[in-house]
């Protein structure tokens, strides 16, 4: 406990004293209005040019002084609901026959506390300033685009689906952008192909739209028009608030088709008793059609993953089933729209659908013969269907691994007030005797602004099993701005167990609530305080208590940005016959406990910030202790660190455990188009080092060169396991 306190000291005395660049309180800003403030919603025109534009985000053009700008505050969500920005923000559009051109000027009365840390794509939220357009070309208020630069001109580009529910932030498009400081603040420059987008059709057409903008020195998230704090970060994709751009001339959408081959060469090297070593060069090809304006089809052969990052290390100090984060951008793209139920937010004891049961056995890759890929919209209704084909594998345990089939089809339909029911059916099959289904029933309404209701109900099917198979929970949210409160009830029984998603833990009926209270203040020291407490009570299938959870929680945030939060927990366990944590057994018997925790959150816009989580307390017939200290530093405006450090101390009757998971990625961008990545990993409890090295160079959008190299080694007698290094290559032809 020694080590923690002095961890925990040395971790508060860097991170809490706040820092040149830390949010401070504007002494001009004005009070926030009350809860009936409007505003109209902004017009922003688009204006024709046949000028050459450079992106550089200069905004020197002569094309930019025929724009028809708007200028004004910005609303504040943070720290001032719905008050004007402390900055003003220009907001000019253009368009010619092919593409579609914002330029964004930034004003910032000290722009020396513009702060900005990362290049790379997709990294700019939450490193600094960031500037993000947001663009429903349907105008069907729940889908959109999302596309956002930083004053180091680092690029994001996304697919925002129901509302915010899901993001996917693996869409690369062929879009061209940059960021720039200047004497005035900064600048962002957009030029947004049409042949990118999907929209609809018309010789003139309004699209809506919707910008933020961070201020980070002064810890200010702003919006063109007014987002209430009380219907939670989320609305801000809600296009029914949001302004209108005007006058859009779109060419005529034609067939788009997108080739992308690939080839790789490399060689394979496994070490100790199943020594081998296996040159590789290899290749595939994927291809994505636009079916109509909304649906799109993937076609994938020989699919290969070799630029994906390494697995995180992690040492499961539970008796239950811990879930892995998928990793793999073939089935990042559009995940959002398989999602079902009220997602792993909210639903923490099973997931219906994990892509990671596909072509992952045992942590161990499993090569893709190919696939086929529809996701997208078709009127009211949600669309998307996975087929993949797995090879015939030899595990490296020499198991044999058969050829496998994996279907997955999600279809949601929209009803009024944003709501939704839908259906998921999964097919994992190697034979006709080797199988597993699973058929789900799901449900979202949204009662009003403040208050959600969602269902489910799933059944799995299997060989030889034909009851105690299902599944299922509901719930109900309450958001406002100073009370949140959240009910669930899940019920699954002991054979529920679809094999092409996750159970944390089987038999058991689960009533989960959680209450949290919230003041803001918006003082010169604090933002807001908050008090949050729940219940967590599970039983089995005969109504026998098992577990019993009851936290407590204050937390604060200062007006630096900065949060602590403090709590407890009660905890009954019940354990009705031995069981496990790795390998200290855990004897049947009844057992009361109180932990507590400590967690503490430095600002993030400042040149090195970091989290500190600590539990310690009764665990079982014996004591706990963990402490997860991470950070990160911008040592220059190309080069980033990461650094994560996991311990954890069990001190039971039959058996003690310390590890230790050391974690460090280092990240240099040359441009926001050309990095290079370590990402070094020691796990004790696992004997285990390994090295995840890659460059990455896009030589034109959507066309990247990689080198890879991956290596494990076996810390007990320092030996490598395996090891791997690749050269790929992929190219977009676009037709």
């Amino acid at each position: 406990m020694k080590s923690i306190r002095f961890f925990s000291l040395v971790f508060l005395f860097i991170f809490i004293i706040p820092k040149q660049g830390s949010a401070q309180l504007n002494e001009t800003s004005p009070v926030a209005p009350d809860t009936a403030f409007s505003a109209d919603k902004p017009d922003i025109y688009v204006t024709w040019t046949d000028k050459k534009i450079k992106v550089d985000g200069v905004l020197d053009e002569d094309a930019w002084n025929e724009a028809k700008p708007y200028e004004a505050y910005f609303f504040q969500r943070e720290p001032l609901d719905r008050a004007p920005s402390s900055e003003k923000t220009r907001v000019m559009v253009l368009q010619d026959e092919k593409m579609l051109y914002f330029g964004v000027l930034c004003y910032d009365s000290e722009p020396e506390k513009i702060f900005a840390s990362s290049m790379r794509r997709d990294r700019n939220y939450g490193s600094g300033d960031v500037l993000e357009l947001l663009l429903d070309t349907f105008q069907d208020n729940r889908n959109c685009y999302a596309f956002d630069t930083n004053p180091l001109g680092g690029k994001g580009d996304a697919i925002v689906s129901d509302r915010g529910n899901h993001v996917n932030k693996q869409w690369e498009a062929v879009i061209y952008m940059d960021g720039k400081l200047n004497e005035s603040g900064w600048a962002a420059e957009f030029a947004i192909p049409f042949k990118s987008l999907k929209y609809k059709k018309g010789q003139v057409v309004d699209w809506n739209l919707n910008i933020s903008r961070e201020i980070m020195h002064r810890n200010e998230e702003t919006y063109l028009v007014p987002i209430p704090r009380e219907l939670g970060h989320m609305a801000k994709f809600r296009g029914e608030l949001w302004g209108r751009l005007r006058n859009i001339r779109p060419p005529q959408q034609s067939l788009n088709l997108e080739v992308y081959p690939y080839t790789l060469a490399g060689q394979t090297r496994i070490y100790g008793e199943n020594k081998d070593r296996k040159n590789e060069v290899n290749g595939g090809i994927d291809f994505k059609y636009d079916v109509t304006t909304q649906l799109a089809l993937d076609l994938t052969y020989n699919t290969d993953f070799a630029q994906a990052e390494a697995d995180e290390e992690i040492v499961n100090v539970t008796r239950f089933n811990i879930r892995r984060e998928e990793k793999r951008e073939f089935f990042l793209q559009n995940a959002g729209l398989f999602q079902f139920g009220p997602g792993s937010r909210t639903q923490r004891n099973y997931i219906l659908f994990d892509s990671r049961t596909i072509g992952i056995q045992d942590q161990q890759r499993i090569p893709l013969l190919g696939g086929a890929k529809l996701t997208g919209r078709a009127g009211k209704y949600s669309i998307a269907a996975l087929s993949m084909q797995s090879k015939q594998t030899t595990l490296a345990d020499n198991t044999v691994q058969p050829s496998t089939n994996y279907i997955a089809v999600r279809l949601k339909r929209d009803v009024s007030n944003d709501s939704h029911i839908g259906l998921m059916v999964l097919n994992q099959m190697a034979t006709s005797h080797d199988y597993s289904r699973a058929l789900g029933l799901d449900g979202l309404w949204n009662v009003t602004s403040a208050i959600r209701l969602d269902a489910a109900v799933i059944k799995s099917f299997a060989p030889d099993i034909s009851a105690d198979d299902m599944a299922g929970d509901v719930g109900f949210i309450l958001n406002k701005e100073w009370i949140d409160i959240d009910l669930r009830y899940t019920h699954i029984d002991s054979l529920f167990n679809p094999k092409m998603g996750f159970v944390r833990r089987p038999n058991i009926r689960n009533l989960d609530s959680d209450i949290t209270f919230t003041k803001w203040i918006n003082n010169r020291y604090l933002q807001n305080i908050a008090f949050s407490s729940g219940l967590s009570y599970i039983t089995d299938h005969h109504q026998i208590l098992h577990t019993r959870d009851i936290p407590f929680t204050g937390s604060v945030t200062f007006r630096t940005g900065d949060q602590l939060a403090i709590g407890a927990t009660r905890s009954y366990e019940f354990v009705p016959a031995p069981s496990s944590i790795r390998d200290i057994q855990i004897d049947a018997g009844v057992y009361d406990t109180w932990s507590q925790n400590l967690d503490f959150t430095s600002y993030r816009a400042r040149p090195v910030n970091g989290t500190l989580d600590i539990v310690w307390g009764q665990l079982f017939d014996g004591w706990q202790q963990s402490l997860l200290l991470s950070g990160s530093a911008k040592v220059s405006n190309h080069l980033n660190v990461d650094v994560a450090y996991t311990y954890n101390h069990l001190d039971l009757k039959n058996g003690t455990l310390r590890s230790h998971v050391l974690s460090t990625r280092w990240t240099y961008s040359f441009t926001p188009d050309f990095f290079a990545k370590a990402y070094v990993q020691w796990n004790t409890a696992d004997k285990r080092f390994s090295g995840n090295f890659i460059i990455d160079y896009a030589y034109k959008p959507k066309s990247h060169i990689y080198l890879v190299y991956n290596e494990n080694q076996d810390t007990q007698h320092w030996q490598p396991t395996d090891r791997i290094i690749m050269l790929k290559l992929t190219y977009l032809w676009q037709i």
